[in-house]
């Protein structure tokens, strides 16, 4: 339809008569089939002020109700002296064509649940509020119904709302944004709320929202089957109020937040995100001042968190979060948490993952803690966050108001590994079940902390886990060992993994902590004598030296099983427990000790009876000796009781000893009776000097073990 300025239709001259006066043109009452008609080249005049008869009072140009026939096109339009152009609104209207309002300034806009195709408005200005809220297609063929925005760089100095809008791109342009505010500087909030839907990408990257992102309760909808489609897209951009995604919010295709930064919290309570395989909620370089809410989330992909700073707490309480990785129960990384950095804690209370839980160098200030949850990667690592610095907890156990969405305990199935880390607080588990298959083809489930410094507890109490399973400890380090032996590291055949593992003292309590139950503790690992060592240190820490002596003889006793390079060695090495202990049983050593001089006193007699035993001068020697201290003078040569210058071995004229075994053609012979009692004289004198060198440093306390206090 032409438009004629000199030729007004009634409908226009009312406009005209209603904006002169300040009021808003309403058309609403009148019935029919159809809207009244408003020329679009009406309203440009009218806007542009170019008919000096046509005046606008504030709030502008208003109308309701009507179709607009024909382009509306402000391009570069502004008001004199650049002051801007008046405030437009167009409520509930039909609108089939375009508005253009690219590079033009207006005071205000409004297309309140009007009905059109396409609107844009690139590098625009607009002094006051942008309101789209309720606008969706315009009727059309059935799947051809679209409605998209456009307002690249555009200035909004008030909100922009388009709470219950609908934005639809059409089906067959996928690369088409439905929605799209890239790069604009809105001074207020963003509103896409309360119903809002918008198939296709609805794009905001790089824009600066000086107040909130609101999406509650709002859809967006643009997955495809690839993984790539963009359901909404914030990178870059910069909001100095909180963004909100809760309530029914749906996210289908990628939800887009890298590298922005989110003035308040990121409020994701109950939203449901879903990109299947491929990563469904992108926060990876971005900038978080309060805390990441994810209680109850639901969302089928990946959580990108990598290099993501969190002002304040990451909660995702009893979220449930799923990355399918192809095949029936195989599941992909759920959380890529590298490198995040997080202000407060780190709960996983009561959720229900599946798949891997990636923190690699996390830096989180507050605790971590997974209670009631449930954390399924058969075959893998289920937790993975080795060099990750928590400066509180890291907990498997309920949270103290007992919320527990799937039952009493802390279920794992594949691994957990936090190697390497750095925990201020304590590392405890209580009433947590490990499952198999681990990964890298382990039968059981694995559990490590292998290499890590634990500045508080380690607290293992309630561990259920099948005999198959390992707990890797090697090289950890923690103040205090907290331990229920008999039920806080699973089944007795499990495996442990303990050299090189230091903790400070020992805080188990009652029956469960006598040194032969922490013995078979120990003996689950693979043999090492640290473990014996470390163990025996705490005990004598603690005053037990009784304990600590008995730790150190299992140890020596172990290592000459397994350590000894032969037969000999061996032998020797059991002797030296056999008779003193390792150096650690005095008792034993001075059994030994009696045990030997009985021996020679046995021996000395023998030899007198025999003949074998003369003075100097060849005699029997017969009374001239006490048998006792003769075998204490041979055996300690260390005290000299004057009893070998009395008498030595020799043959007494008369004695019947042996004549010994010739040897060939020589006048030497074996085993003559008086030689054989030299070489015994000589003998019970070595094994003396040896004895007497393993009393003294048995008594002299060398080889006991000392506290470090």
């Amino acid at each position: 339809m032409a438009f004629d300025a000199n030729d007004l239709s009634p409908h226009e001259q009312f406009v005209l008569d209603r904006t002169r006066d300040g009021e808003i043109a309403d058309f609403s009452a009148i019935g029919g089939s159809s809207k009244p008609a408003i020329r679009a080249g009406f309203l440009r005049k009218l806007l542009l002020g170019l008919d000096s008869g046509w005046p606008v009072r504030t709030p502008g140009v208003r109308l309701k109700g009507v179709r607009i026939e024909g382009a509306l096109d402000l391009t570069d339009c502004a008001g004199a002296g650049g002051a801007g152009l008046p405030a437009l609104a167009l409520i509930a209207c039909d609108i089939p064509e375009p508005i253009d309002l690219s590079h033009a300034r207006l005071a205000r806009v409004s297309l309140r649940d009007s009905r059109l195709r396409l609107l844009i408005a690139d590098e625009s200005a607009i002094d006051g509020e942008l309101d789209l809220a309720g606008v969706a297609p315009l009727a059309g063929d059935p799947g051809a119904e679209t409605w998209r925005f456009r307002a690249h760089g555009a200035r909004i100095d008030g909100d922009f709302s388009a709470r219950g809008a609908k934005f639809a791109r059409a089906i067959d342009t996928p690369d088409d944004d439905a929605l799209d505010i890239s790069g604009a500087d809105i001074a207020g909030n963003v509103l896409l709320s309360d119903g809002f839907e918008a198939f296709g990408c609805v794009n905001l990257t790089g824009a600066s929202i000086g107040g909130r992102l609101q999406c509650d309760d709002g859809q967006f909808l643009n997955r495809t089957d690839d993984g790539r489609g963009r359901a909404l897209v914030a990178d870059a951009a910069r909001m100095g109020g909180s963004v909100h995604l809760r309530g029914k919010f749906k996210s289908e295709g990628e939800a887009r937040f890298n590298g922005a930064h989110v003035g308040g919290e990121f409020n994701a309570e109950g939203a449901s995100f879903r990109n299947d395989g491929a990563a469904a909620l992108l926060l990876a370089n971005a900038s978080v001042a309060g805390q990441f809410y994810g209680k109850g989330m639901k969302l089928a992909g990946s959580l990108v968190l990598h290099r993501t700073a969190v002002g304040q707490n990451l909660d995702l309480t009893a979220a449930e979060l799923t990355q399918t990785n192809g095949g029936r129960n195989k599941f992909g990384r759920v959380i890529d948490g590298a490198s995040v950095s997080i202000g407060g804690a780190a709960l996983f209370h009561g959720a229900n993952v599946k798949g891997e839980i990636f923190l690699p160098d996390a830096r989180i200030d507050g605790y971590l803690a997974f209670g009631g949850g449930r954390f399924l990667n058969s075959g893998d690592w289920a937790i993975r966050a080795p060099n990750a610095r928590v400066g509180g907890n890291v907990t498997f156990k309920l949270a103290d108001n007992g919320f527990a969405p799937h039952g009493q305990k802390t279920v794992i199935e594949g691994g957990v590994k936090f190697d390497r880390s750095r925990i201020e607080g304590a590392l405890a588990w209580v009433n947590l079940e490990l499952r198999g298959p681990g990964p890298d083809g382990a039968k059981g489930a694995v559990f490590s902390v292998a290499d890590s410094d634990i500045r508080g507890s380690f607290q293992a109490k309630a561990l259920t886990m099948q005999a198959d399973g390992l707990i890797d400890l090697s090289g950890a380090s923690c103040a205090a060992l907290e331990d229920d032996l008999k039920s806080g590291w699973g089944a007795d055949a499990a495996a442990l993994r303990l050299d090189g593992f230091f903790y400070g003292r020992l805080e188990s309590t009652g029956k469960e902590d006598r040194w032969r139950t922490r013995l078979a503790w120990l003996r689950r690992a693979r043999f090492s004598p640290q473990p014996y060592k470390a163990l025996a240190d705490v005990y004598a820490r603690a005053g037990r030296r009784e304990d600590a002596r008995h730790v150190l003889l299992a140890q020596h006793d172990l290592q000459t099983r397994h350590a000894s390079s032969g037969p000999l060695t061996r032998l020797l090495s059991s002797a030296f427990g056999l008779i003193a202990g390792y150096g650690f049983a005095p008792l034993r050593v001075v059994r030994a000790l009696a045990l030997f001089i009985a021996l020679g006193f046995v021996g000395v007699l023998a030899m007198d009876a025999q003949g074998a035993l003369v003075t100097p001068a060849g005699a029997r020697c017969g009374g001239a000796i006490e048998p006792a201290l003769y075998a204490v003078d041979v055996a300690l040569p260390v005290i000299d009781l004057g009893q070998q210058s009395l008498c030595a071995p020799g043959r007494a004229p008369g004695a019947e000893l042996f004549a010994g075994l010739p040897l060939g053609e020589t006048e030497w012979r074996a085993f003559e009776g008086a030689a054989t009692w030299r070489w015994t004289h000589a003998l019970y004198a070595i094994f003396g000097a040896i004895l007497a060198a393993l009393a003294v440093l048995t008594f002299s306390g060398v080889l006991k073990p000392k506290s470090n206090d």
